[in-house]
């Protein structure tokens, strides 16, 4: 059965292809598609119809957060959102393996040497002018690994780590983050060095197993430092003799865990209430960056529609819009979105009409209306030839790493509910 319905999925989706180059270059409707030469029983049916679905709030979770391009720390306070919170956690590794510190530093006399952590930002989401931050450095005692799969769920217990260093935080000019670290981490790293007669990644990081950086929010509504980690302008200095230096680097080789939590209690009512009834269909979309919130859609009355199993859909266009009223300055809208199927094993796949023409699937915001547009007549296809609706979860690209967040109109909601415009032939 397999078979026969994966070959009569080809052939409708060939169809589909042919019918959809050959109403884009024919102009004379006579001869649209051939039907001048067709016998009247032959002639296909063409028709255009809404279609009404169900949207649902979902929590991000089981999200990868290892090893990312962008480690995002902070606080802040959406009003409609509610509260996120973002840490990081990484290795430091020697830019050198042969460097011999006793050869260049005074070991009995430490007092002039100084260790600071340099951190590099892209961006700041939030209200940093009007906020305050307080950063906390904290020593990892716990490993770490670069090959390792981390989660959105991973955290640190407090046995796993210890302070050095708190220093509030504010934007400034260079876009680095300073902080001083401890002279103690000085003296044990200086004299773990003499003690080595090497000093390899692998040596240092036994010894030094990484930073965990954690914030408190001091005042305001709070924001997100979007560091980049990758950047040479992130790693630890150690500074002797006024002008000397040596670098700690993190860049693209050391482990590094993003941290994320999300805190509802003062969100805007409706997404509480939709959070905590998930099986229920939702008034709104929610789509939310760093493992927060995505939406799931089904499409029930796919079945309702067709009168025939004879269908082929040319093309189906699924439109969702922002909510009025409900963009904010401080976290940005999604600049475009993704749908991954749910699979029967609870696997998630692209869908077959982002795998066949990436552009022409869409996605992108329309600044125009702020809304997403997608085309997704293959899987309206596939569904409509049996294949289970297990649904398909709506979230924003990049949502790995960027705070994103969009509040937008979905299948439940009484004046402008989400449908998707399917145009169908029926032979």
């Amino acid at each position: 059965m397999n078979r026969i319905f994966n070959v009569r999925l080809l052939i409708v989706f060939a169809l589909t292809a042919i019918l959809a180059i050959a109403n884009t270059a024919c102009k004379d409707d006579d001869s649209a598609i051939g039907t001048g030469i067709m016998p009247n029983s032959d002639m296909m049916e063409f028709k255009c119809d809404t279609l009404g679905i169900q949207t649902f709030a979902v929590r991000d979770t089981h999200v990868e957060t290892q090893n990312r391009t962008v480690n995002p720390i902070g606080i802040i306070n959406d009003e409609f959102f509610g509260q996120t919170t973002s840490s990081c956690a990484f290795q430091v590794l020697p830019s050198s393996n042969n460097v011999q510190f006793s050869q260049e530093i005074d070991t009995a006399d430490l007092s002039n040497v100084k260790l600071t952590l340099q951190l590099k930002y892209d961006e700041i989401y939030g209200s940093a002018e009007s906020s305050s931050l307080k950063l906390n450095v904290n020593r990892l005692l716990t490993d770490i690994s670069y090959d390792s799969t981390y989660y959105d769920d991973t955290h640190f217990d407090a046995s796993q780590y210890e302070l050095l260093e708190s220093t509030d935080i504010t934007a400034s000019s260079d876009s680095l983050i300073k902080v001083e670290m401890p002279h103690s981490l000085v003296e044990s790293i200086v004299r773990k060095n003499v003690e080595q007669t090497s000093w390899s990644n692998e040596d240092f990081v036994k010894f030094f197993k990484g930073i965990y950086l954690t914030t408190e929010l001091n005042s305001g509504d709070g924001c997100l430092y979007a560091l980049n980690l990758i950047s040479s302008k992130s790693k630890m200095v150690l500074t002797y003799k006024d002008t000397c230096t040596f670098d700690f680097i993190i860049g693209e080789y050391a482990a590094k865990i993003n941290l994320y939590s999300h805190d509802y209690t003062n969100a805007d009512s409706e997404l509480k209430a939709a959070i905590d009834n998930p099986e229920q269909p939702s008034k709104y979309c929610y789509i939310q960056g760093l493992a927060g919130l995505k939406t799931k859609i089904k499409f029930p009355e796919l079945t309702n529609l067709f009168d025939s199993t004879n269908i082929i859909i040319n093309k189906a266009q699924l439109k969702v819009t922002i909510k009025e009223g409900s963009q904010s300055d401080k976290l940005p809208s999604p600049k475009a979105m993704s749908m991954t199927k749910i699979l029967s094993s609870g696997l998630f796949d692209f869908l077959e009409d982002y795998k066949s023409n990436s552009k022409y699937f869409g996605g992108q915001f329309d600044d125009s209306d702020n809304s997403y547009t997608f085309n997704i007549p293959l899987h309206l296809q596939s569904l409509q030839l049996g294949e289970p609706d297990n649904g398909i979860y709506m979230v924003a690209n990049d949502n790995r790493i960027v705070p994103y967040r969009a509040m937008l109109y979905g299948g439940a909601h009484e004046d402008y509910s989400v449908k998707i415009l399917v145009y169908y032939s029926k032979y």
